[in-house]
Formats: C-alpha cells, structure tokens, sequence
C-alpha cells in the first residue's frame, strides 16, 4: 500500500539544520569562492524540490480523481 506524501520530513530537518550551519561557518567568498557557490547551489536545489513537492501535494489533495487522492488524504493528520 502507498503512503501518503509528507511535506516536511527527517531529511528536510537535517538539510535545514546543514544550511544553518553552512551559512554560519562555512560561506567565505574571500577565499573559497567556488565552494561557497557550490554549497549554495546545492540548497537552492534542495529549496526548489521542497517547494515542488508542496506543490504537487497540494494538487493531488485538490484533485479527487488524482491517483493518489485517496491515500494522500487518510494520511493527513485531522488538528
């Protein structure tokens, strides 16, 4: 059986915890440039799934004909 889609998971914690830490200690244009374009390059990339994945989530708990409406919705937790 599929599981539903989560928006935020243990993954995006640990990127957004490293991004922290990147920003803090690591960027240093004066003397590593390339890295510090790397390294922000990749979470730039990591922002951009996230925000996808948002946006097909909400498209499928949008759709009831979507696939994966069922499953998306009896996962998502009531408040």
């Amino acid at each position: 059986m599929n599981k539903p889609i989560k928006r935020w998971n243990m993954l995006d914690t640990v990127n957004l915890a490293l991004f922290l830490v990147v920003i803090l200690f690591f960027l240093d244009f004066n003397n590593n440039a390339t890295v510090s374009y790397m390294l922000l390059g990749v979470f730039a990339l990591w922002i951009i799934t996230l925000i996808l994945r948002n946006v097909f989530i909400n498209k499928i708990e949008n759709n009831p004909d979507h696939p994966l409406y069922e499953t998306q919705i009896k996962g998502k937790k009531k408040i």
